[in-house]
């Protein structure tokens, strides 16, 4: 590589994320089989090698673009790290378009210990699937072997109207007036009071931010500042039923509604999350105004939150 080529690729990696595979790396993937019918559900195997000064931000895989709409992504494992520094792990896809089919390609964020290169993006190999339909012969020589269904007999005349009739006399004994003893005053049942209403977990999440603000942990323990700011939007989350507290920012950014990530909203998350990631797991340490700036920015991100409307989708879907 000419020194051009050198200044020019360590250039690139202040502007945008690598994607390609360096020195060292390695992304293989290998589908448990070469055919597969329309539909049917295909595992990928999957085998990453790292170079020595490589560190993963995210051990779960996410497809590099949108899924189109004859591709079904129906869960995607967490790498496990074998001794060898090799991570494996699975997916399950399918495919319900036939022919010859390219697998998604899959990527993972990492950081390598050298300068100019904080933050890459290992993309894994491409491989291919080839999708037979499921009619072989013909739609219309199938379908004259499909049979109308018959429907089962029902219960004789005689044996449903005993049936309702016990069905009946079971009701109205339920449903009869006990007889009251001679001098007994019914007690009127006691109305229970009402309970006072929860608090809203968007005032609790603003006075949580409040109150990180007020410690003044930006100037003191910054890493304690950005995991309890993280930590007070995790809670929000869990309050709307997503299960935020245990989960990778790649986790969670799959397991939020559209609906929380609708607009510029994306964007945000990112923003927040990956500061935050940052800081935990690569060390960095921002000064007390990049601190108290991210507190601002997570609670812009609160803000959004609250003004969106999350549509009832499953939350284990894979987008």
């Amino acid at each position: 590589m000419t020194s051009v080529a050198v200044v020019a690729f360590v250039a690139s990696a202040f502007v945008h994320p690598l994607a390609a595979q360096l020195h060292g790396q390695r992304w293989d993937v290998t589908p448990e089989t070469g055919r597969a019918t329309v539909g049917d559900t295909i595992t990928l195997r999957f085998r990453v090698r790292l170079d020595e000064r490589d560190l993963l931000f995210d051990t779960v895989p996410k497809p590099a673009r949108t899924p189109p709409d004859w591709l079904r992504i129906f869960a995607v494992e967490k790498l496990q790290r074998q001794p060898d520094r090799i991570y494996t792990g699975r997916a399950r896809i399918a495919f319900y378009r036939p022919g010859r089919q390219a697998v998604p390609i899959f990527e993972l964020p990492f950081m390598r210990s050298v300068k100019g290169l904080s933050r890459g993006t290992l993309s894994s190999d491409s491989a291919f699937v080839e999708i037979v339909p499921v009619l072989q012969n013909g739609a219309s020589a199938t379908l004259r072997d499909i049979k109308e269904p018959v429907q089962a007999k029902g219960p004789y005349p005689l044996e449903l109207v005993l049936a309702l009739g016990a069905l009946a006399l079971a009701g109205w004994l339920t449903r009869r007036p006990l007889r009251r003893t001679a001098g007994t005053v019914p007690v009127p049942a006691a109305i229970p009071a009402a309970a006072p209403p929860p608090p809203d977990p968007y005032d609790v999440a603003l006075a949580r931010l409040a109150e990180i603000d007020g410690e003044r942990w930006a100037s003191s323990d910054v890493a304690r500042h950005y995991e309890a700011v993280t930590g007070a939007l995790r809670d929000y989350l869990e309050t709307l039923g997503v299960p935020a507290r245990e989960r990778t920012t790649s986790e969670l950014r799959w397991a939020l509604p559209p609906g929380l990530l609708a607009g510029g909203t994306r964007r945000r998350f990112e923003d927040v999350f990956e500061d935050a990631d940052l800081v935990k797991f690569a060390r960095r340490r921002p000064d007390a105004a990049a601190a108290s700036a991210f507190l601002g920015q997570a609670r812009e991100l609160l803000v959004r939150w609250r003004n969106a409307v999350p549509a009832p989708e499953a939350l284990d879907a894979v987008r």
